[in-house]
């Protein structure tokens, strides 16, 4: 399959944003200072983009809003390396991205240790200056004045006053230097952010995958997603090997098989944008919150479908909470604009949801499990062939389903 790595840096980041909730721009604030921050250094046009791509990708081991909160709101704290080492794990399971590990593993690493740690000078000061620029948008939010302008001499005085000790000295000159311009302060606004990347940043590159290598880019999300709360671990794994066994029971073929997995890997990106505190709400949900949780289908499609080739993923990972009888969320999908593919992906993922265990029951029996798809199955909201295969074979389903 034939992406564009460009187009994936820029959703991984999207992903990586959603978990801020309302503070969303974070990583895509540091990706922009690192570009400018390289322009200063008169690095090549590759080293520049490269270090853009650190920036909107460093934070790639956070999953929990508690945790997203304290990255923005405290200048440092104890826990900071877990994340960083969560991250770095990551990107070293996707040969492409690979070459971020080092620098992401140090990203919050303060000089004074960082110096002596045996790495390449290129790599510690990548780490150093990902980190300076990371608190210097922890301090921007500190001080609570959304005029960014407004706030940079406090800021700077603040970054100087670490030289030497959280930041090498050089790259604080290099920050102080690119920061006099009020451009860069003001292109930090959300709405001007925006259109500086859609119109200023383009480094179209096609990425050939093979299957394996998609495998290993959806898990990328699918751990940032499992990651967010107990209640949500294993769950995209679950609903993905589920999904490629019924597709096989299909007699789908092998890549369209291979494809609906990964897009069960996918499907609740959109999660990540809900509070933790929702996630874990010990009971059902109602009102606002389930307003909120309700988004999260469509936060999925809008984040895949930014990435050219995985059209027909992102349309099957955002359909998995239609009904065929046009009752599910939210498109409001039905009949014949349900594929297959997208039917087989609901079965999974409401089988997979019932067995698994939530914050507000425990796993269902199996006979509740396969009654209950039986009868939505009778009342027109689940295709009753894929059912029947569910029917035919629960305990296999349930130890597919749920790993076991």
């Amino acid at each position: 399959m034939k992406i564009d790595f460009g187009q994936f840096i820029h959703a991984l980041s999207d992903t990586i944003d959603l978990v801020g909730v309302d503070e969303v721009q974070h990583g895509k604030r540091v990706g922009y200072m690192a570009l400018e921050c390289a322009k200063t250094m008169g690095l090549a046009a590759k080293d520049q983009i490269r270090l853009y791509r650190l920036g909107l990708l460093h934070d790639c081991g956070v999953s929990s809003t508690r945790v997203h909160k304290k990255l923005v709101d405290e200048l440092d704290w104890p826990e900071s390396q877990y994340h960083c080492s969560i991250g770095a794990k990551r990107m070293q399971g996707f040969a492409p991205l690979a070459q971020f590990a080092d620098a992401i593993l140090y990203h919050h690493t303060r000089w004074d240790e960082l110096r002596h740690i045996p790495l390449s000078d290129e790599t510690r000061d990548q780490a150093n200056l990902i980190f300076l620029l990371d608190r210097v948008d922890a301090l921007a939010c500190m001080t609570g004045n959304p005029n960014r302008l407004a706030a940079s001499n406090t800021i700077c005085r603040k970054v100087t006053h670490y030289r030497n000790s959280y930041f090498k000295s050089e790259l604080v000159e290099i920050f102080l230097a690119t920061s006099t311009k009020e451009a860069f302060w003001i292109t930090q606004q959300p709405e001007h952010l925006r259109n500086y990347l859609q119109l200023k940043v383009s480094a179209p590159a096609e990425l050939h995958l093979d299957t394996n290598q998609l495998t290993d880019m959806a898990r990328i999300f699918a751990e940032i997603v499992d990651a967010k709360s107990t209640y949500t671990a294993e769950h995209s794994f679950g609903v993905t090997r589920l999904s490629g066994h019924l597709a096989s029971q299909c007699q789908l073929p092998e890549t369209t098989t291979m494809k609906l997995q990964v897009a069960g890997l996918l499907h609740d990106l959109g999660k990540l944008q809900v509070p933790d505190a929702i996630l874990e709400h010990r009971g059902y949900l109602e009102g606002e919150n389930l307003a909120i949780m309700r988004h999260h289908s469509y936060v999925t499609h809008m984040i895949l479908s930014r990435i050219g080739g995985l059209e027909e993923i992102a349309l099957w990972a955002s359909n998995h909470h239609e009904k065929i009888d046009g009752s599910g969320y939210p498109f409001r999908r039905k009949g014949d604009e349900l594929s297959v593919e997208s039917r087989i992906i609901i079965v999974a993922d409401i089988f997979q949801a019932l067995a698994q265990n939530r914050p507000y029951r425990a796993p269902l029996p199996l006979d509740t499990i396969v009654d209950i798809l039986a009868r939505q199955a009778s009342d027109g909201k689940l295709d009753p062939d894929i059912v029947a295969i569910v029917q035919a074979e629960p305990d296999h389903c349930l130890a597919v389903a749920t790993g076991q």
